[in-house]
């Protein structure tokens, strides 16, 4: 069994702080995170860990508070223990529940979705994974080609394709989470989604009716042109993955491209926007 390294993050004030501190320790190899009162635990195998890469709370500045941490072993034998009591399932009134495979279905609900934790970006636990679900169930799928830029775990194409989408691709840069999706297509028994490994790059000449793209500020101005080029006419996109304080913007890049604002979500600070084309 792997032994894993528990990282006890305390951050004042707790928002948007620890957000930025999970995003930029998920890119040194932490492999999940749960929520805490104070902020929150992040683990990575401890034959992974490393002291330089916890810097970003060591070099955490002063305008957006303060972050300090604790840190322990978690022996392997204790560690599937800790998945189920951390990860609750995701429940959206009546409409969805998104669980991982420890827990039981909840037969309350109109569609199931299954997901392995990898981290808690792209499980539903992270406000903008929330957010593009939400906006995803109020939005007809029916019959549509879709595109999952950054699809992390594949929940968002999984959904999709549980809504209706004739076809979805989920694109994702990171080999582990191409595998973790594949994984979680085929545990959810949908069969019209593909997953790839690659960059907006990937996306060559498709042409799709939604494109997803839940990455980040920057990821997302770059590829701005690449993701209007792939939608067909009468298309959406949904963009998460940032602050509210980036939709304006957003918002700029995407019209020199020639898409049309429709409107914007929020969760706490984080927000998504709807376009179309």
């Amino acid at each position: 069994m792997v032994n894993y390294i528990e990282l006890d993050v305390h951050v004042s004030p707790k928002q948007p702080g620890s957000d930025l501190l999970i995003s930029e320790l998920a890119e040194n190899g932490f492999e999940s995170f749960v929520e805490t009162e104070r902020g929150f635990l992040a683990y990575i195998q401890e034959k992974e860990f490393a002291d330089v890469l916890v810097a970003p709370i060591n070099e955490f500045t002063a305008d957006l508070g303060k972050a300090n941490f604790s840190m322990k072993i978690i022996p392997g034998q204790n560690w599937n223990a800790i998945w189920e009591k951390s990860y609750d399932s995701i429940i959206f009134s009546t409409k969805l529940c998104i669980r991982a495979p420890f827990h039981e279905p909840n037969l309350n609900v109109e569609l199931d979705v299954v997901i392995q934790p990898q981290q808690s970006f792209g499980t539903g636990h992270h406000p903008t994974t929330r957010l593009m679900a939400e906006k995803l169930l109020t939005m007809s799928l029916q019959g549509c080609a879709v595109l999952d830029m950054g699809c992390g775990t594949g929940v968002l194409a999984i959904l999709a394709s549980k809504l209706g989408a004739s076809h979805v691709i989920g694109i994702d840069i990171e080999s582990n989470a191409v595998n973790n999706a594949f994984e979680n297509a085929s545990r959810n028994n949908v069969v019209d989604v593909s997953i790839e490994q690659g960059t907006e790059v990937q996306i060559r000449d498709r042409k799709f009716d939604f494109v997803l793209a839940n990455i980040n500020k920057n990821v997302l101005m770059e590829a701005m042109p690449t993701y209007a080029n792939a939608m067909n006419s009468n298309s959406h996109l949904l963009l998460s993955g940032f602050f509210l304080t980036d939709v304006d913007e957003l918002k700029l890049v995407a019209t020199k491209n020639g898409l049309q604002y429709i409107s914007y979500e929020t969760d706490g600070e984080w927000a998504l926007i709807h376009l179309a084309k």
